[in-house]
């Protein structure tokens, strides 16, 4: 023995001591001379100037190690592991006697790590990074049997838990450490790296088979990518491999394009970096001829030998979604260029479109199986991720695949037997949610297939009744099972997409075949109902913009729409309970639309407003425009600016009345001062004006300031015209007269309308500001005429602010006086009321007197008659007539009598029963 092995017993043996008591084998005396075998021995006999070439040594030593560390090394002896396996490395080249014991130690390190203590985890988290490392660097170096035990001990530790350990003070590593650390040594980079330049099938197979497993997780992933991965992976497919194998490598393929074009970072922690790479970086190493031409084949060769078995579809389908994340995530990768995109679509409208001359399509044949209707719908995925590609859309015209698309355009009994009921309809919803997106951008193609007819006559089969009703299996079919309102959904949805192409052929093609009265019918009928549901909310808005496109700037689609019962079909939208606008169901979508509509398809043609103004169209409008939220209020006032260019709809607007504004009039100058609060426009009390050089101007465009503009672009004066609705409130003002206002308009609301009466002129002093500001800010000095000129509008226009003001300040003036006078007569009436009270006092001082005096009472009564005698004609009977006496003798009361006598009593304030009684103070009498 020399020198350096004589040293204290370490823990690794104290451990393994334990290990044999605790399972009945007898332990061998631990004794200071011969202490059992540890990494640091090890480390030290092959370092040591004495020992470093006895090779047999070194053997039997790693051998004893081998042995002594079956449960897993400990994590604090990682690090002399990781010098261990690197004095290996350099002595394989030289010594092949190493390679078995080599194999034997990399074994071992597929087992969890022992820790000691909790903390060892982020204690020695560096040192089994290190290891992976080392390992990394053994794929380099080592054999093929070394090769294959790594990526085999790499995989298991990045899988298997472990089992529990014989001592009880020992803790193994957890699996989400172990898969933590294998992300975080870009262990995974090598592994890929090496598997480029291996040329043994079996060291391949092994390390495919690990690069599988660890791509699982993201990180795995991306340091996969920066090696190039994705490309040394697909250019495998080309080399004569199992099928088992080439399942293998297309589902790494697929990982490594799901997972690592994603910027996202998986268990990140505080101790180590995160991988991190840009979007489509797996896409963009596959996207060149080579890989395009070897997924070409392949994908082929797949087709054609698709009725094998179903593991063969499923490989195939696989490889078809794979093509559809490189292209989704890279749009120049060459399909075009490789004529891979030509076989993609000669399959996807295979067999809808038939053609003679292809041999390939001999032996292609779908059926009901789940893997063929897989594939169907993964083509028709496929088209719409090519659909922005232009020189694609003209592979697709040259494929026909509109037309192999439309064949799924027919009522659902007409169906042929190639699907069951529930596949073709979801086929069908597929294909037309598809063609919401290819038909716009091919116009020529839809209108070779005949795409308006078939379309009408698919809508016209989902308005009329009858015994289909659909599954509404997939997503497109939600909410369609039982009835035919998917079906409804995808084709107005289409219809819509082709009315807003910009097409006018399409559009007057719709009318010239009836399809305004088929909308409006459909309005009126399939889609009358009221109740909160999302599908059909959407569906009502999408008839109503397709009802405004197809009468949009001619006046007999105008006038088609108004003989129809159109208006009276978009009148009950704008009845909608506005606090249905926020539930989130489509409901502000739908107000919009029917906004919309009138202003496309009413507004402009005399008979269909007059038609509107009938059904209170006005009304509801000037009602909504009331209470909408903020960001519909620009698009509802804009319908009532123009329709208050028919003379008619003036006096509708004036008879107007809503529930807090009394008038039109009030309404505007409310919208008028929301909208400068919203522009923090200076104002003073009152909204009276806060300065008289820009008195329009809000505080953003105060804070932009005044900079030198294009000629054709617009300067922020003239852009404020368009941002806000003070330029509709000064058109609708002028149409109804500034001075029409009622005489009840409250004095606010008149100097609002003050500031509004002047908006024009205010307004073209701003611009004229600006161009003053412009000139100085260049440099330029206009010619004294012009300067001249200049001045004198900017005066012109402070001089009117102040004369606004000054109307402002009278007007506050005499609403104060006003005010004054009315405080004045308040205070008068509440004098009257007092010596009401006054007077009600006395008198009933003076009844108590004559109730509680005889005498008084007597006085009181001869005073009576005296002053009823004064009150008579002096005149005396004549002879031959009678006097008939009113009063009534000795009757002793101050009243007058009659049948019914009213008695006074006592007022109960005055009493002390006022707080429980409840009888009134005056009391009837008959007699």
């Amino acid at each position: 023995c020399f020198p350096g092995n004589k040293q204290k017993i370490t823990s690794n043996s104290i451990w393994l001591s334990r290990a044999h008591e605790t399972t009945g084998v007898m332990a061998m005396a631990t004794l200071p001379d011969k202490p059992m075998m540890t990494v640091q021995r090890v480390v030290g006999l092959m370092t040591h100037r004495h020992s470093e070439g006895m090779i047999e040594r070194h053997l039997k030593a790693l051998k004893a190690l081998v042995k002594n560390s079956r449960q897993g090394f400990l994590l604090s002896d990682l690090v002399e592991l990781s010098k261990l396996f690197t004095l290996c490395c350099e002595r394989l080249s030289t010594s092949p006697e190493y390679e078995q014991p080599v194999c034997r130690l990399v074994k071992l390190c597929s087992l969890p790590f022992l820790m000691q203590r909790a903390s060892d985890e982020n204690t020695y988290a560096p040192s089994v990074i290190e290891l992976l490392s080392t390992l990394g660097k053994l794929l380099e170096v080592g054999t093929s049997p070394i090769q294959i035990q790594v990526a085999e001990s790499i995989s298991i530790f990045f899988t298997d838990p472990g089992g529990q350990p014989l001592l009880e003070d020992l803790q193994l590593t957890k699996l989400s450490y172990n898969a933590a650390i294998v992300e975080r040594s870009a262990v995974a980079g090598k592994l890929m790296q090496v598997y480029g330049i291996v040329e043994d099938a079996s060291v391949k197979n092994t390390l495919l088979n690990t690069l599988h497993i660890l791509s699982s997780t993201i990180t795995n992933c991306n340091h996969m990518l920066t090696v190039g991965g994705a490309r040394l992976v697909c250019e495998s497919l080309a080399n004569d491999i199992t099928h088992k194998e080439l399942t293998v490598t297309v589902e790494l393929l697929w990982n490594l394009l799901e997972n690592g074009s994603k910027i996202q970072v998986s268990r990140c922690s505080s101790w180590l970096p995160c991988a991190v790479l840009p979007f489509g970086q797996a896409s963009s190493q596959v996207s060149n001829l080579k890989c395009m031409r070897i997924l070409r084949s392949v994908f082929s060769n797949l087709m054609v030998r698709a009725y094998a078995s179903v593991q063969v579809r499923q490989l195939r389908n696989d490889v078809l979604v794979i093509c559809n994340l490189i292209a989704a995530n890279c749009l120049d990768a060459p399909f075009v260029e490789s004529e891979f995109l030509m076989d993609l679509c000669i399959f996807a409208t295979h067999p809808e479109v038939s053609r003679t001359g292809k041999d390939i399509l001999r032996t292609v044949k779908l059926t009901q199986e789940h893997e063929d209707f897989e594939l169907k719908r993964l083509f028709i995925c496929l088209l719409v991720t090519f659909s922005n590609d232009p020189a694609a859309l003209r592979v697709m015209s040259e494929c026909m695949v509109l037309l192999g698309l439309f064949s799924y355009v027919i009522p659902n009994d007409k169906a042929g037997p190639e699907w069951t009921a529930a596949q073709f309809e979801e086929l069908q919803l597929l294909a037309l949610s598809c063609l919401c997106n290819l038909a716009p951008l091919r116009i020529e193609d839809y209108t070779v297939c005949q795409g308006n007819t078939r379309l009408l006559i698919l809508l016209e089969w989902c308005i009329r009744h009858g015994d289909f009703g659909g599954h509404g299996n997939s997503f497109h079919g939600k909410g369609g099972r039982g009835n035919r309102m998917a079906q409804l959904r995808y084709v107005l949805r289409l219809i819509l997409n082709m009315c807003t192409s910009g097409n006018d052929i399409i559009r007057q093609d719709f009318t010239d075949q009836g399809a305004t009265s088929l909308f409006i019918g459909l309005l009126t009928s399939q889609l009358r109902h009221d109740k909160d549901d999302a599908i059909l909310i959407e569906m009502k808005t999408d008839t109503v913009i397709i009802l405004s496109s197809l009468c949009e700037h001619d006046l007999h689609r105008k006038e088609l729409f108004c003989s129809t019962g159109g208006i009276q079909a978009i009148v009950p939208f704008l009845r909608m309970d506005t606090r249905k606008l926020s539930c989130g169901l489509g409901h502000h979508r739908l107000l919009l639309a029917a906004v919309d509509c009138i202003w496309c398809a009413i507004v402009g043609s005399s008979l269909a407003e007059e038609i509107l103004l009938e059904n209170e169209g006005i009304f509801l409008l000037l009602d909504l425009l009331e209470c909408c939220p903020d960001n519909m209020k620009n698009q509802v006032l804009g319908v009532i600016t123009d329709m208050s260019e028919n003379p008619k709809t003036i006096q509708h607007i004036l008879q107007w009345q809503g529930k807090k504004c009394t008038s039109p009039w009030s309404l505007i100058a409310k919208l008028w001062k929301e909208e400068e609060e919203d522009m923090q426009v200076p104002r003073e009390y009152m909204n009276t004006l806060a300065e008289t050089q820009l008195p329009l101007m809000g505080a953003q465009q105060t804070s932009e300031g005044t900079t030198p503009q294009l000629a054709s672009q617009p300067s922020p004066a003239v852009n404020d015209v368009s941002d806000n609705l003070r330029a509709k409130l000064y058109v609708m003002c002028n149409r109804l007269g500034f001075h029409a206002y009622p005489g009840d308009l409250s004095n606010e609301d008149k100097i609002t309308l003050c500031i509004v009466e002047k908006y024009l002129d205010f307004k073209e002093g701003e611009v004229w500001y600006e161009v003053a500001g412009e000139l100085a800010q260049e440099g330029m000095r206009p010619i004294t005429p012009d300067q001249e000129c200049i001045q004198e509008i900017l005066q012109t226009t402070e001089r009117k602010a102040e004369e606004v003001l000054k109307k402002q300040h009278e007007l506050i003036d005499q609403q104060q006086e006003m005010d004054l006078l009315e405080e004045q007569e308040y205070y008068t009436q509440i004098q009257e009321y007092h010596q009401s009270e006054e007077q009600a006092r006395i008198k009933f001082e003076q009844l108590l007197i004559r109730t509680s005096n005889y005498q008084a009472l007597k006085t009181a009564k001869e005073e009576q008659e005296t002053a009823i005698e004064s009150t008579r004609t002096s005149s005396m009977v004549r002879i031959g007539e009678r006097f008939h006496s009113t009063t009534i003798p000795s009757l002793n009361t101050t009243a007058f009598s009659g049948r019914h006598l009213t008695v006074e009593t006592t007022p109960m304030k005055l009493t002390d029963k006022y707080k429980q009684s409840k009888q009134p103070p005056e009391l009837e009498v008959t007699n």
